[in-house]
């Protein structure tokens, strides 16, 4: 207020209004710092990413999940408390909203393997559904689906899934990787790059995204 009062500009009037608010937004925390963690930082890089990355050797990847399935994900080996599990569950959920934001939603290029799609997270009811959302957010445009089969064999991720998140101008990529011991990120240049390749080593291995999605839901059709 004091900087718009300095440069003549009016409060109570656009611009000045305007540039108030965003002010204002600025000094409030995002949504995600009630999570706490590494994982909280994740989900403020992931908001900021313009594209994303992915992927998942045993899982269906968390933007991608149904909310019984991230659920069933979130109390796998950890405390049943309910409310813990709904803050979990809800945090997905609000996670998903940057493939639909506007004007720019995330692009997300997300390798799975079959294994992902053939785990039974929840009971097979929950896996059909599951496979049923998958096959709807495929025909998103910023969203791209491939399946990695298992006759594709060994291959350069064979140790863990990763994500890579890139930004606009010239904000540099960051890698991200899950593991039991916790979370890593990626910055060097050596790591970037070989995420980047067995990245294009996955999709090179993966089926196309047309093959992939007419297996997606034959599965969910066969309930296998």
């Amino acid at each position: 207020m004091e900087l718009l009062v300095a440069y003549g500009v009016p409060i109570d009037a656009e611009p000045g209004s305007s540039l108030l608010a965003q002010a204002r937004d600025l000094r409030e925390d995002g949504w995600w710092q009630r999570v706490g963690g590494k994982y909280a930082t994740y989900i403020a890089y992931e908001s900021e990413a313009v594209e994303l990355k992915n992927y998942e050797p045993t899982l269906v990847p968390g933007l991608l999940q149904t909310e019984r399935y991230a659920r069933a994900v979130n109390i796998i080996g950890r405390e049943v408390d309910p409310d813990t599990v709904n803050q979990r569950v809800a945090t997905r959920m609000t996670r998903q909203e940057v493939l639909h934001r506007q004007p720019t939603p995330l692009r997300l290029k997300a390798i799975l393997s079959e294994a992902a799609l053939r785990t039974e997270v929840g009971g097979p009811d929950v896996l059909r559904d599951q496979l049923a959302h998958l096959v709807t957010l495929s025909e998103l445009p910023n969203v791209t689906i491939q399946v990695l089969r298992f006759e594709a064999g060994a291959h350069l991720a064979d140790s863990s899934g990763f994500a890579l998140l890139s930004f606009e101008r010239d904000d540099p990529p960051l890698g991200y990787i899950e593991t039991l011991a916790g979370e890593l990120f990626l910055e060097s240049t050596r790591d970037l790059a070989r995420i980047s390749a067995a990245y294009d080593n996955l999709s090179m291995l993966a089926r196309s995204p047309a093959e992939s999605v007419k297996l997606i839901k034959e599965l969910s059709e066969d309930g296998t």
